[in-house]
């Protein structure tokens, strides 16, 4: 996918579409293909791996392609009739790709135990803007998974419009609180050098000074509304895998606490995190050796989640809402059960669980 938007931008022109022609195709494949229930080859893990690293030269590649691009269509020495079209094709490309699959990579990494592959799992985060990423994820979000104090967890009735700001300034809030707190404790400044949020301004932005100080100003601009599109496209992949869960805060994470998506495409671009309650059984799993549990609650495509999620009335007549309701009624704990009808009586949605 991510050689594809280079090739694309380095033909110029239309072709800079390319990286973002991805996103129907597989969307395509993904809804008509069965779902995957496979488990992977162990013997894989090595070839596996080295593409997880590969990602991070991909995406250098990609910027310096999409600058050389840009600056074509922007540049009106160069006569170029189509400038707007293709400034809007690389744009685009650009802000899907830094998502995906560089989030799935990015993830999969900041998981791993030693140094080296977490801090290339935050060099990709500064691709949508995020390199601390991983701070707010491991602590809060797999601590507090579908409670209130998850900023990635959305609440029923909740649009992804609204959410891709909850889970943003949570982001941002929980790396800030918890590197604060864990440096006073060390007894070092808040604010110092060792702070990882001076991360963010300093890989995010060298991405942003590259494509300025190469291109201009205009193709600078264009890569900030790329990190900020791809950040958009982050936070919808978690708006799908947690939409209205509900987990008794304190409780076990059990196998009903995760929407799974077992598609045959968006699996491996996804580096199998849409199989993603075995993910958080266990966060140290390597992604080749995750379970698919089709017994547990399950959505369609993922691309077909997100095209609906697009259109919030379509999203929770037909997808949300009938899903809710099974795992309210096959899958919740009394305890689930009762915030559940607390959560669609807040949302205005229909409280089949009133009687019960």
């Amino acid at each position: 996918m991510t050689l594809a938007g280079v090739i694309g931008f380095m033909l110029g022109g239309s072709y800079v579409w390319l990286g973002a022609a991805t996103f129907p195709v597989l969307m395509t494949l993904d809804i008509l293909l069965p779902a995957d229930h496979k488990m992977r080859a162990q013997g894989t893990a090595l070839l596996g791996d080295f593409a997880m690293y590969l990602q991070l030269p991909c995406m250098i590649l990609l910027v310096w392609a999409f600058a050389r691009s840009v600056a074509t269509a922007i540049n009106p020495i160069t006569g170029a009739d189509n400038s707007s079209w293709q400034l809007a094709g690389s744009l685009l490309s650009l802000g899907w790709l830094s998502a995906v699959p560089t989030l799935p990579v990015a993830h999969e990494l900041m998981h791993r135990r030693h140094w080296f592959p977490r801090y290339v799992a935050k060099c990709l985060s500064a691709f949508y803007g995020d390199p601390n990423r991983d701070i707010a994820h491991i602590v809060i979000h797999h601590v507090h998974l579908d409670t209130a104090k998850d900023s990635d967890t959305p609440r029923r009735g909740q649009t992804i419009y609204s959410f891709v700001f909850q889970a943003t300034w949570g982001s941002y809030k929980d790396t800030w609180e918890k590197s604060a707190e864990i440096l006073r404790k060390l007894g070092h400044a808040s604010l110092g050098w060792r702070n990882p949020v001076w991360l963010m301004p300093l890989l995010s932005g060298s991405i942003i000074v590259f494509v300025g100080l190469t291109t201009g100003l205009g193709a600078a601009l264009t890569a900030v509304a790329a990190m900020v599109m791809a950040k958009m496209f982050v936070e919808g992949f978690n708006y799908f895998q947690h939409y209205g869960l509900i987990r008794v805060e304190g409780a076990p994470i059990e196998l009903h606490h995760a929407w799974n998506h077992l598609g045959a495409i968006v699996l491996p671009i996804g580096a199998e995190i849409t199989n993603h309650i075995n993910h958080h059984l266990d966060g140290h799993i390597p992604f080749y050796a995750l379970k698919p549990e089709p017994q547990a609650p399950q959505m369609p495509s993922l691309f077909l989640c997100f095209a609906a999620g697009l259109i919030p009335p379509v999203w929770f007549r037909f997808i949300a809402q009938p899903r809710l309701k099974d795992w309210d009624e096959r899958f919740a704990t009394p305890g689930e059960r009762k915030l559940a009808d607390q959560a669609n009586a807040q949302a205005g949605w229909p409280r089949w669980l009133a009687s019960t």
